[in-house]
């Protein structure tokens, strides 16, 4: 079923809608000041439609309890609600590690007025998968912004085995580096396909759309080591952790032909713009800044879209060191 958010999502009168996505904010109650300075300057160069929140959005070994994990909230979802702009969120794998039962720690969540986050219930994996449709001036659906839970971390896998799933993928020569921190499952898969028919008939054409997630999958290594044919811009030079194993999303997004960007966080040093099979994959670095990376790279990813054409995306990275 197509959600209906609390807050419509449309193309301004101009024709644009923009879309900021900032990751890795890894912050608590006792947080960094320059993390929540990051946070307001991006909305003040952004000014965007939507903000969404790309994961690790807490550091989940410091949050001890949920009016601990609260206080976080209310101090960092601030700038958003005080300026009444639409926002989601997508969980990482720190925000997994929270010991707090999932469906409590999304209701935190979804309690905010100006959050649009939904939900998937029993049968499928992760709690933030959701589809924000936008329409144009017309009031018909043109634009579609994805979210998909990436999970927690390969040892979840185990059981699959009967061993460790870390071990047993980290050999010697693999077409890509296995990533320990976060999964994709089939139900995941159907959920996106079912959602995406719907829009289909619903819109009376594929509707594109921007995927959001934290952990990245395959397909983004397979750009990263051929840069001079697949990235266009950015920095590429950290190793992507990316999914532990390929669960055939990148195959999927191709046939089903809507969702032609994608954008992840997980490692902070990254920031590049590239391209393969025709689908757009960006990385956005980091906002906070208590965990580690480069300064100079710190900050969000800005996507403005055009009612006119909204297969088009225009992106960058803003910066937020020093303002």
């Amino acid at each position: 079923m197509i959600p209906n958010p609390k807050h419509e999502l449309k193309f301004r009168p101009n024709g644009t809608f923009r879309v900021l996505m900032m990751s890795d904010l890894q912050e608590s109650a006792s947080y960094d000041p320059r993390s929540l300075r990051s946070v307001e300057v991006l909305l003040e160069e952004a000014d965007p439609d939507l903000v969404i929140l790309g994961g690790d959005n807490c550091y989940g070994p410091e949050i001890q309890g949920e009016e601990d994990l609260k206080r976080f909230l209310d101090i960092f979802t601030r700038p958003m609600e005080e300026r009444k702009i639409p926002w989601a969120h997508i969980f990482g794998n720190h925000d997994h590690d929270v010991e707090l039962d999932p469906d409590r720690h999304q209701a935190l969540y979804e309690a905010y007025p100006m959050n649009l986050s939904g939900h998937t219930g029993e049968g499928i994996h992760g709690k933030t998968n959701f589809v924000l449709p936008v329409k144009n001036q017309r009031g018909e659906i043109a634009l579609a912004v994805w979210g998909l839970d990436t999970n927690h971390a390969v040892e979840n896998l185990d059981e699959w085995i009967g061993g460790s799933m870390r071990k047993a993928t980290h050999l010697p020569e693999r077409p890509n580096p296995a990533g320990e921190w976060g999964m994709l499952y089939f139900d995941q898969l159907a959920w996106y396909h079912d959602r995406s028919v719907e829009l289909e008939k619903a819109a009376g054409k594929k509707v594109p759309g921007l995927l959001c997630m934290h952990i990245a999958p395959w397909e983004y290594v397979t750009a990263q080591k051929n840069p001079e044919i697949c990235v266009r811009e950015g920095h590429y030079d950290e190793e992507l952790g990316g999914m532990a194993l390929n669960p055939g999303l990148f195959s999927l997004l191709l046939q089903r032909g809507d969702v032609r960007t994608i954008c992840c966080g997980h490692t902070h040093m990254n920031d590049f713009d590239a391209e393969y099979l025709g689908i757009r994959l960006f990385w956005d670095a980091c906002v906070g800044y208590r965990c580690y990376g480069v300064d100079e790279r710190r900050g969000g990813r800005l996507f403005v879209y055009h009612e006119e054409d909204p297969t088009r995306v225009e992106s960058r990275m803003i910066r937020t060191l020093g303002k």
